[in-house]
């Protein structure tokens, strides 16, 4: 068969485009192997934490609450492989509110007769009647140390990783306009760098106690809008990534 210039010319560069079509998928599905190797060590340091209560006695003296803390996965492009690709989701509270107005939070509140003393089911609750999340969808990962709050609550956090991720992106949401007014999420390793700090207070807490007042401002790519994430929200999230990477170095 004779192939002319321009024919060999053609087949010539589809065998390049092919070639290099096969290399890149090589390159992504080792890449894709590599971000699930470093997630699954991620919720594996999560998953040690247990989902035992860790709460001090008087606790049970107290009313108790729980928030749900949300991971979902979102593939890193064009990041370093270093990187994480779990991020947390987050509320913010309508402005008009009497209570915490236009804060940032976790999904969760007070524990109601129909949970049953279950602080997992009260975050699960919550989660649906906040953002419409399917309890069905949320892996329990890890019970976080119960805090008590400036009202005097039991806060219990209970960390969930999402499945599928879709489920729990901000756009996907059916968010309730009472409760919520907006929602985004971060990456989880945000709350690991101390660049990330715009604020950090040492405050006295309770009778005897000292608690570490944290803030961060988050600008979201998604929104244009920049979040403050402070007080009781931002403590959980700190301690949540500290366990999730085993960073101590970055303990501040």
């Amino acid at each position: 068969m004779i192939l002319s210039t321009h024919g060999f010319a053609l087949t010539f560069l589809a065998i390049i485009l092919i070639s290099s079509s096969i290399n890149s998928l090589a390159t992504n599905n080792k890449m894709a192997t590599r971000t699930n190797e470093h997630t699954n060590s991620v919720l594996a340091n999560l998953s040690s934490h247990g989902m035992e209560k860790k709460e001090l006695p008087h606790h049970n003296e107290l009313r108790r609450a729980s928030v749900l803390v949300p991971l979902f996965e979102r593939p890193i492009q064009q990041q370093e492989q270093s990187q994480s690709n779990l991020h947390v989701l987050f509320t913010q509270r309508p402005q008009k509110m009497k209570s915490h107005g236009g804060e940032v939070c976790f999904p969760g509140g007070k524990q109601d007769a129909e949970d049953n003393g279950c602080d997992v089911t009260t975050a699960l609750r919550e989660a649906q009647e906040e953002v419409g999340l399917n309890p069905d969808l949320v892996q329990q990962i890890a019970r976080m140390e119960a805090i008590e709050s400036k009202h005097s609550l039991c806060v219990t956090p209970i960390v969930g990783l999402i499945q599928p991720p879709s489920a729990a992106e901000p756009s996907q949401l059916t968010l309730n306009e009472h409760e919520v007014e907006a929602a985004f999420a971060v990456p989880l390793e945000y709350f690991t760098i101390t660049e990330n700090l715009a604020s950090i207070q040492k405050i006295k807490y309770g009778a005897n106690g000292e608690f570490l007042m944290r803030t961060y401002l988050f600008d979201d790519p998604e929104s244009g809008r920049q979040f403050r994430i402070w007080g009781l929200t931002a403590h959980v999230v700190h301690e949540v990534a500290q366990l999730a990477f085993s960073r101590n170095k970055y303990k501040y």
